[in-house]
């Protein structure tokens, strides 16, 4: 967040693929923007980006949580629940949880299961709405079951094109 005090030492840039902007607003701390601009301040280095069509950005980072090879974080199971609309009482109990059990999964004070992770992602499958997902998802979904395991947190670069978000 830029300060008041800021704006007289403000420099412009522009997120590149060897300099992406971190976007911490998603929620997320594994989310990088590609293709955006963005101000930082020379003297505290607060940053702010110019963020074109965030709706659709969500939805293309929350596509590419769904999509990634790997078990779900935490503060993914949060966004995709957080996306579809849904308090943590009412996912919980559409994925057959206490709300009490969701929340340590949330937090990371518990090991998400692998059954557990694949109902969440066709939870976020069938609840977005989302057309593309679900054929992306049904397309290849022996593929993508294998592809959902172990914990490895990777970084999602999403890149910013004529106003358009797309997975890079």
């Amino acid at each position: 967040m830029i300060k008041e005090d800021c704006r007289h030492d403000l420099r412009e840039h522009t997120a590149t693929a060897a300099r992406p902007y971190h976007f911490v607003d998603s929620g997320l701390p594994n989310i990088y923007l590609i293709g955006v601009r963005y101000r930082s301040c020379r003297k505290c280095g607060a940053r702010a980006a110019d963020i074109p069509a965030p709706v659709e950005l969500m939805n293309v980072i929350a596509e590419s949580i769904v999509m990634r090879p790997g078990v779900l974080s935490g503060p993914e199971i949060r966004f995709l629940r957080k996306r579809v609309g849904k308090k943590a009482a009412e996912f919980a109990g559409l994925i057959n949880n206490t709300p009490q059990h969701l929340s340590k999964l949330e937090t990371g004070a518990l090991p998400l299961q692998e059954a557990t992770d694949k109902l969440i992602r066709l939870t976020y499958g069938v609840l977005s709405g989302d057309h593309a997902v679900l054929q992306r998802i049904t397309a290849q979904v022996e593929e993508w079951f294998r592809s959902i395991h172990g914990r490895k947190i990777r970084p999602i670069r999403i890149r910013s094109r004529n106003h358009r978000w797309i997975a890079a």
